[in-house]
């Protein structure tokens, strides 16, 4: 026996109910059994049943039949025998001019013509990227008029709730949570109305109102882990920290509906790997996980904790409603550089979502050039530059609301009939690229062109793939810091931190017979893994006799506990929340411990501008950020060699090679050379040397250090290139 024969007595019981009479309201009773054959048609799956019950109360005017039969029509078109869902829609038509009171009427025919858009959507003959969006419109509009004849009436309210939010459109939002709080008031105790009502709330920009709903949720029996979610977003996304809370107590119950929420809210910025972990863990350990997962993000970026979670969801809010998609279909052209396929956000949300507010953002209007816009981010490792361009042109469809990707200026959508000097002029904030682009001629123009297109591809490439929340301050703070790997404590081995601000822009305050300075700084290590490790932040306060101008410089050190290996490695100075810096990437390299003979990094430092670190009573080492250094100056020299046998001998040459070409570290001609051999006291020897740079003429040159046992062959060696010449 088939599936829908099984189910054919239920069938003829509610579809076979013949309406004798006409009553002036729709009843409890009729909306009841209509509720009863909404669900059972829902598990039917025969055709031909469906299609002679249709033809059977086709033949019954009465409006309650008519309603029945519109049922019947709204299955065959989920069934896909009557796709456009035109009988299901003349039958509840009739029903609604008759019986314009009755909400079920209005529900059904907006079911019809929610089935109705799908069907106009699927159709490849129909073209355009807003197919199917009108009918889902008036499908709201249906479930509006369900509710006016009846607040109480629930499934108006969920299928007004959920066309509205897939549609996207900000214009949509406060009239249908209007409807929604009408619903509420009039169910106030159910919690699927009340679930609807809270997401229309977030969605139309009343965060308070939201959260009040959700809770109520809650607490109206709702999906526990569902409405902890909700709530977090809620929180979240205002930058409330009590939403990290709600965030990881959801996270920790198995529960699949909350449980896929999480997930899609990680999609957008995490990476594959990333997500099949992710789908990997259960209960305890996916809050675990979680937690792991924005802790690693706030220490790469040398934030609070918690800080990259709540910006995720502010940004998350942020482009859904300034960046939402309103079509039902993307056509991709020639020129887009990006074809993520998505249909909730355009490109400039997907950029918003990974990297936060740009630095810069432009959207100048230039006669024949379609809508557009231009954003820039200032990264300490080089700008990020992205180009929007909505609009039409004769390789793809497009849209004027759905903004994509494109490499270049000169591929917005219009450019080639834009005037060019408007075009280029346009964007001459952004970079001195297009200055050049319009002013350097045939071949420096065509260079400049080829490059401002490069950076665009890499800037693209990168701002899709990755993530990121900078530091980001008002003033510039001119710094240096550089991370020496020497020194260790009971521990193991350490490195040292030595940073230099200059007085342009620290802001310093009047105490005692001079002036108070504070800086604050962050480090962090990570690993091959992009894994933060030691994370610090720490403010140091200095006294001085003066208020500093920009020749002078505040120096101190950070000793920054490493294990063996090679690190990347960043840091931030700031001199409070305006003021501050950050620095590019950079790596060192901490010497492994593994029985053998081991060369430190090698450290160097003037008395003049150097932090001194008291390695031992009375040994101090000298310490600078800096890589150039005044002619005929005294420069330090320190280093450690570990796993040395103590009486044993060990040779020692230090070399200083001038290089010709920089970018060619082998084409080097030996300037200074020093060679001893020292018996090794201990398995950790400390040597230090002065190299004097007075023979040494302007240029860029090679510090090189080798050491070896007597006898040995093989020497350790370490590197450093310095300057030499005037400081400005």
């Amino acid at each position: 026996m088939t599936r829908g024969a099984a189910l054919r007595p239920a069938v003829w019981i509610w579809l076979g109910l013949a309406a004798a009479r006409a009553a002036p309201a729709q009843s409890s009773a009729d909306r009841l059994a209509l509720r009863h054959l909404r669900d059972t048609l829902a598990a039917l799956h025969d055709v031909p049943l469906l299609r002679g019950r249709q033809h059977a109360l086709a033949r019954t005017p009465e409006p309650l039949a008519q309603l029945r039969l519109a049922l019947v029509g709204v299955r065959l078109a989920e069934l896909g025998a009557q796709a456009d869902a035109k009988p299901a829609i003349e039958a509840t038509r009739r029903v609604t001019r008759a019986r314009p009171d009755w909400p079920w009427a209005w529900y059904v025919l907006g079911l019809a013509e929610t089935q109705r858009a799908a069907w106009e959507q699927g159709n490849t003959l129909n073209l355009g990227s807003r197919v199917g969006v009108g009918t889902l419109e008036r499908a709201i509009g249906r479930d509006r008029q369900a509710i006016a004849a009846d607040p109480a009436f629930v499934p108006a309210a969920l299928h007004l709730a959920d066309l509205t939010l897939s549609l996207r459109d900000t214009a949509l939002f406060g009239p249908a949570r209007d409807d929604l709080r009408l619903a509420s008031a009039a169910s106030p105790g159910d919690p699927l109305v009340l679930l609807a009502r809270g997401r229309l709330e977030r969605a139309a920009d009343q965060a308070d109102s939201a959260e009040t709903v959700f809770e109520r949720y809650v607490w109206a029996g709702g999906d526990r882990a569902l409405g902890l979610l909700e709530l977090a977003r809620t929180r979240l996304a205002r930058g409330d920290a009590a939403g990290e809370g709600a965030y990881y107590a959801g996270a920790a119950v198995d529960d699949s509906v909350a449980v896929a929420g999480y997930r899609a809210d990680l999609a957008p910025i995490a990476a594959d790997s990333e997500l099949a972990a992710f789908d990997r863990t259960r209960g305890a350990e996916r809050a675990e996980f979680l937690r792991r997962f924005w802790a690693d993000r706030d220490g790469l970026e040398m934030r609070a904790e918690g800080e990259r979670l709540r910006e995720h969801y502010r940004r998350l809010q942020h482009a859904r409603r300034h960046f939402a998609l309103t079509v039902s279909r993307r056509f991709y052209g020639d020129a887009d550089a990006y074809r993520d396929g998505g249909t909730e956000i355009d490109d400039r949300g997907v950029i918003y979502v990974r990297h936060g507010e740009p630095t810069e953002r432009l959207k100048p209007f230039v006669y024949r050039l379609m809508p557009n816009e231009s954003w820039r981010y200032a990264r300490a490792e080089g700008d990020l530059l992205f180009h929007f361009s909505a609009g039409y042109d004769p390789s793809s469809g497009g849209d004027l609301y759905d903004y994509r990707l494109v490499e270049s200026v000169l591929d917005l959508r219009g450019a080639v009939e834009a005037p060019p000097d408007q075009l280029l002029l346009s964007r001459q904030t952004l970079s001195p690229l297009y200055a050049r682009m319009l002013n350097w001629g045939r071949f420096g123009a065509a260079e400049a062109a080829s490059e401002e297109r490069g950076i665009g591809s890499a800037s693209i490439a990168f701002g899709t793939t990755t993530d990121s929340y900078e530091l980001a301050f008002a003033q510039p703070l001119a710094a240096v810091a550089s991370l020496v790997a020497i020194g260790r404590d009971s521990t193991g081995p350490a490195a040292q931190l030595v940073f230099a601000v200059a007085g342009t822009n620290l802001h310093g305050t009047p105490s005692g017979d001079g002036v108070r300075y504070s800086v604050r700084v962050r480090f962090v290590a990570i690993d091959a893994r992009g894994t933060p490790f030691g994370v610090r932040d720490t403010t140091y306060l200095f006294q001085v006799g003066h208020a500093l101008d920009r020749r002078d410089w505040l120096l101190q050190r950070l000793q920054v506990l490493l294990p063996p290996g090679r690190w990347d490695w960043r840091a931030a100075i700031q001199s409070d929340d305006s003021a501050g810096v950050v620095l590019p990437h950079d790596s060192v390299r901490v010497a492994v411990s593994n029985g053998r003979l081991a060369l430190s990094d090698l450290a160097l430092g003037v008395a003049d501008a150097a932090a001194r670190w008291p390695v031992s009573p009375g040994d101090t080492v000298l310490l600078t950020p800096f890589d150039l250094f005044r002619p005929g100056a005294d420069l330090e020299l320190y280093y450690e060699v570990t796993q040395t046998e103590p009486g044993r001998s060990y040779r020692h040459e230090i070399t200083v090679y001038r290089l010709k070409d920089p970018r060619r570290p082998d084409r080097r001609r030996p300037e200074v050379t020093l060679g001893f051999d020292e018996r090794a006291a201990a398995p950790l020897s400390r040597s230090h040397r002065t190299l004097r740079l007075g023979r040494l003429r302007p240029g860029t040159y090679l510090v090189e250090v080798r050491v070896a046992a007597a006898g040995a062959s093989e020497p350790v060696t370490r590197q450093r290139i310095i300057r030499v010449g005037e400081l400005r």
